[in-house]
């Protein structure tokens, strides 16, 4: 059994994501998801909150859950080569017996009732999203807040389980083991790091402190009279004045127009500038099928056509630019000549929760070394990392 939380911002649906890909990595048979509406709290670790949860909002993400797994079978494919009879759902072949239980969705089981099925061998989950409180007047709860109570004993994952086990013991059941996530994303735990905001979360603007607080009006008439769809005035905490973005951008898929298309919302009109960085082949080779990915040459032509489609008026306002180093124009000094022409007054940086642990390896160096300003990091889930991917795109080529 796996325990996701229905989610309200990117940190928690890349939690959910490691999550449901640890449990479906482990499962030969069958898959229950329980889907806990009551999981945030003020100091949950992936900045969730308590809201009101709709019928509709359960709906969409128990969806939403039954994609994510069919993706994350497709690169448990791709690491086993085919080779593996349990998790061949990408080639036709065993589909995992999943289901999805939403909590207070009607006529659905509560979470109680599958913990105590015969056939139950784990539960996979994380800390941040189980626990378990032995205090008379809270029996169980959920959520970082439950993780370790003073008076009302310890909680977690861990925890919950050894719970449920009393219960089953009780019942003549066979105990359950704690699955945890060895591989815990960077991404789902930015609570605590000012820098790092979601682009996709509602109150991605609100997080965003940049500069002296929006003198009186700001706020009605956005930036020098800028608004948005449907005339939203557009926050001028929301916009950057010296952009920067980065990647192998091989194939130029859907993955990487996301990212640049974000990178372009992101840049401050009229003056703003953006700085696009495409990795050298010799800096490649490491990589799956690295015969398969094209020149460096093509690859810069390929970002130069979508963003001449997409932002045909910042023609004279992007640069991009051959990066053979792990950071780029950003983590080069003020007076170096590495990059000729470029000036290290970068004040944003546009990147995948993937990428993420590089971007605060980045902000350490400016800081530590370089004696510069840290950069905001303006994130991005990545959706589909398995079917929409670089190797992906790389694998089928080589076939050809």
């Amino acid at each position: 059994m796996a325990i996701l939380t229905l989610p309200h911002s990117a940190s928690a649906r890349i939690a959910n994501e490691a999550i449901l890909e640890t449990a479906i990595a482990v499962t030969t048979d069958r898959l229950s998801v329980v889907l806990r509406t009551n999981t945030g709290g003020s100091d949950s670790r992936t900045g969730e909150d308590y809201s009101n949860v709709s019928l509709t909002q359960l709906r969409r993400y128990a969806g939403e859950v039954y994609s994510m797994a069919w993706d994350a079978a497709i690169g448990l494919d791709e690491r086993e080569n085919n080779e593996s009879e349990t998790h061949r759902i990408a080639t036709g072949g065993k589909l995992l017996d999943l289901i999805v239980y939403p909590q207070n969705l009607p006529n659905a089981p509560p979470e109680g009732w599958i913990e105590l099925r015969p056939d139950l061998t784990c539960i996979c989950s994380h800390d941040s999203i189980t626990g378990w409180v032995t205090s008379d007047s809270s029996a169980g709860g959920s959520g970082r807040q439950y993780a370790s109570t003073e008076g009302q004993g310890v909680g977690g994952l861990q925890e919950h389980v050894n719970a449920v086990n009393a219960e089953r013991g009780l019942k003549g059941l066979e105990p359950l083991e704690a699955l945890h996530v060895d591989d815990w994303p960077d991404g789902a735990e930015v609570t605590g790091d000012p820098n790092v905001v979601f682009l996709e979360d509602e109150d991605a603007f609100e997080k965003i402190q940049m500069g002296a607080p929006p003198k009186k009006g700001e706020e009605e008439d956005g930036l020098n009279g800028l608004v948005g769809p449907g005339g939203t005035p557009i926050p001028p905490s929301s916009l950057y004045s010296s952009v920067c973005v980065g990647g192998t951008f091989d194939g130029m898929h859907y993955g990487h127009r996301k990212l640049l298309t974000l990178a372009i919302s992101s840049v401050q009109p009229i003056e703003g500038t953006l700085l696009i960085g495409v990795t050298r082949d010799e800096m490649l080779t490491s990589k799956s099928f690295s015969e398969a990915i094209p020149p460096l040459e093509d690859r810069i032509a390929g970002v130069l056509d979508f963003i001449g489609n997409l932002a045909p008026g910042m023609k004279n306002r992007i640069r991009c630019v051959p990066i053979s180093d792990e950071y780029g124009p950003p983590g080069q000094p003020p007076d170096s000549q590495v990059y000729p022409g470029l000036v290290n007054d970068f004040d944003a940086l546009v990147l995948s929760h993937e990428t993420l642990p590089t971007g605060r390896k980045l902000n350490n160096y400016r800081e530590e070394v370089l004696g510069l300003k840290p950069l905001k990091l303006l994130c991005t889930q990545r959706t589909e990392p398995h079917g929409m991917s670089s190797t992906a795109l790389r694998r089928m080529r080589s076939k050809k």
